[in-house]
């Protein structure tokens, strides 16, 4: 399975997993943007991801994309989560992967994952435990990647005066990812059970959101290369945008322009924790691609 992996680095070196997209093929595009930036020259990486594709899955990414029996349901789920369309009317049981409560059940038996809970406002006494165990925490959706509603709690009061619908929303173990005065997240991306590629985003804002591409290399000290650094804007249609979507459908993310901003750095890791990323990123994927998505709990949004 093709799944797009976003690890934090905590500051006692501690490697966690953030987030787990699966079956979006996004990130190739943004890889070969850093490597452009990087080596001055084109990456071969649409070239690795069809030649896994047609290795182990015996045909083209767009056809293995396309034939996932999910895709039509996480396209719906994708444009509803925008708020651009209505909730799938038949929710395919793949889409549970796209709940974070369920993915952090599944991640945490086989790699460190910021510790959550669900919020339910039933339950208030285990609720403002969890706060004061942790000390701070963040308050995020159980679903979707713009952070909408994303914000820190550091005490009980704080969270019931928001007055939230409790099944949409999580709180999450707030886990501090920094380098150079940005937040830090790394993107692993995995498919065939091969680990493709990764990189680095760096944001000014509190969280690890959408923000400025890096291109990651081994060596020491872990850093940014250069810092202060200049960057590179591209505007341009996506390579994946033309894999997963359909040119004819309504709020089709193949005609929309992508907009990124890669740095003229590169984010030094330690190979500690390159090696830690690769290892985690394939354990994840075999995971998955293993599994029944039946037999899991129903998604929030199912209930």
């Amino acid at each position: 399975m093709y799944l797009a992996i976003d690890f934090i680095i905590s500051p006692d070196s501690k490697v966690y997993v953030a987030d787990v997209d699966a079956g979006l093929p996004w990130g190739a595009h943004q890889y070969h943007l850093t490597h452009l930036v990087h080596f001055g020259k084109p990456s071969d990486i649409f070239r690795r991801i069809e030649w896994t594709s047609r290795k182990i899955y015996g045909k083209t990414f767009k056809v293995y994309i396309q034939s996932l029996s999910f895709n039509e349901s996480l396209k719906s789920l994708e444009r509803w989560i925008a708020g651009q369309g209505p909730l799938p009317k038949n929710i395919h049981p793949g889409l549970r992967l796209q709940d974070r409560w369920i993915q952090y059940q599944l991640i945490k038996r086989i790699a460190p994952a910021p510790e959550m809970i669900p919020l339910d406002v039933e339950d208030l006494v285990g609720t403002d435990r969890f706060i004061e165990r942790k000390k701070n925490v963040v308050l995020k959706r159980r679903v979707g990647k713009d952070e909408r509603d994303w914000q820190f709690i550091s005490e009980p009061s704080a969270l019931w005066k928001l007055n939230l619908i409790s099944h949409h929303f999580l709180l999450q173990e707030h886990v501090e990812s920094k380098i150079g005065g940005y937040s830090l997240s790394i993107r692993s991306v995995v498919f065939g059970g091969e680990f493709m590629f990764m990189i680095g985003n760096l944001s000014s804002a509190p969280t690890s959101g959408h923000g400025i591409l890096a291109f990651v290399s081994s060596g020491s000290p872990f850093g940014l290369s250069e810092k202060p650094f200049q960057t590179e804007s591209f505007n341009q249609k996506s390579w994946e945008s033309g894999i997963w979507t359909d040119e004819s459908a309504p709020h089709d993310r193949s005609n929309e322009i992508q907009k990124e901003l890669v740095a003229k750095t590169t984010l030094v890791l330690h190979e500690l924790f390159i090696r830690r990323i690769k290892e985690i990123s394939v354990r994840i994927e075999r995971l998955y691609d293993g599994l029944d998505p039946s037999t899991l709990p129903k998604a929030y949004f199912e209930e």
